[in-house]
């Protein structure tokens, strides 16, 4: 009896610990672009306006400023606290510059965000005929 006992409440834990992964939060989503360095401020405006606190006026010039200043193949990143629909999360962006002048930015952001995010960075490029 002390075996079974002791079995059925090892499963239970182990059961435990596999709900508790599962109810974590999701892996985020990477959305990635290239384009003219010049883009560079106003994409970042068009993903400012996804969220509603973490990442303003004053985030996006600061990564602004940084992309500026940036090197040919030094990579930087930086990571904000954001609000996605009323919902605390996180994002991550990444930026490389290449010797053109083209720049990947690569952003990471919940599996709820990311759709959002690719639209509006693909909207503005689009509308600029990139």
């Amino acid at each position: 009896m002390r075996r079974t006992a002791l079995i059925v409440a090892l499963m239970g834990a182990m059961m435990g610990g596999f709900v508790v992964r599962m109810a974590s939060a999701a892996d985020p989503v990477r959305v990635t672009t290239s384009f003219d360095v010049k883009y560079a401020s106003a994409v970042l405006h068009q993903v400012s306006r996804l969220y509603g606190a973490g990442f303003g006026a004053a985030e996006v010039s600061r990564v602004d400023q940084d992309i500026a200043v940036l090197r040919p193949d030094q990579p930087k990143s930086w990571q904000f606290n954001v609000q996605y629909k009323g919902k605390p999360q996180s994002l991550e962006i990444r930026a490389l510059l290449d010797d053109l002048g083209m720049i990947d930015l690569d952003f990471s952001a919940s599996p709820e965000a990311a759709p959002a995010l690719r639209a509006a960075v693909d909207s503005y490029l689009n509308s600029r005929g990139r």
